[in-house]
This record gives structure tokens, sequence and C-alpha cells, in this order.
């Protein structure tokens, strides 16, 4: 069995295969931390919104089936709320774990190495949740 710190955050993230591929993961949003791609033609986060503790950090993400999109607001000071499939996730090389101590209820952690290229193919798969989502329009 390997330990815990022997595990390579690049390549062997830390992962609860218990969470299904199939679960949502919400994230906060600064309004600083969302820009409007023209590509897309829609306004998305931007690679910096899922750095938090750095490339190698832990991100703060919560299970929508262990919370409600409310109670993820009222918990913090950013305007919006992005969802991420955690399959997405796993797709692009990054781990996710529970973290109940830090965060409450569906509070899990985001794991593995974020780079750019990771980052990328991440928030453009990202949804805004309904009622916490950006205005639309370009700057």
């Amino acid at each position: 069995m390997i330990q815990e710190s022997q595990l390579n955050p690049m390549t062997d993230p830390q992962d609860d295969l218990s969470i299904d591929d199939d679960e949502i993961a919400v994230r906060r949003i600064s309004h600083r931390d969302q820009t409007f791609d023209t590509e897309l033609g829609r306004r998305r986060p931007t690679t910096q919104a899922f750095l938090q503790n750095g490339r190698d950090g832990l991100t703060s993400v919560f299970l929508l089936t262990h919370t409600t999109p409310a109670e993820v607001a009222e918990d913090g000071k950013e305007e919006y709320l992005a969802a991420v499939r955690v399959g997405i996730l796993r797709e692009n090389g990054l781990g996710i774990v529970r973290s109940p101590e830090s965060g409450g209820p569906g509070h899990c952690d985001i794991t593995g190495r974020k780079t750019r290229g990771r980052l990328v193919r991440i928030v453009m798969q990202v949804e805004w949740v309904p009622g916490y989502a950006p205005p639309d329009e370009p700057d």
C-alpha cells in the first residue's frame, strides 16, 4: 500500500473513490476570477479561480449531494458559484477528498498538480449554478 507521503502530486493525486464521477462539485468564484470567453460566447471562471493554495495546494469545493447552493454561497464573500462534475476533475488528472472538518458537510478538496493546461480544460466545462451566475454580456 502506498503511504500518503509517497504520493507524487503530479501523477498520483489523493482521490476518494467513494465520491462518484457524476457528483457535482461547486466552487465559490469572485467577480475578478471570471471572464467573458469570446470562443465560448459566454462567461466562465478564469484558471485562477481553481487555484487556492498554489499549483500543488488543495482547492476547496462542496458536493451538492451534501449541501445546497444557498448554504455554499452564504459561507463566503464570493458572488458566483461554478459547478463541475467530479469526473471532469479526474479526467484531467486531479483527485478529490472529503474534508468536512474544514468546511462543514459536503466540503471537499481538489488534489493534485493544477497545471495551466488542466485548469483550462476544466474551466471550459464548468457551468454556473442557476441564481449564482455572473451577467453573460461581454465587458
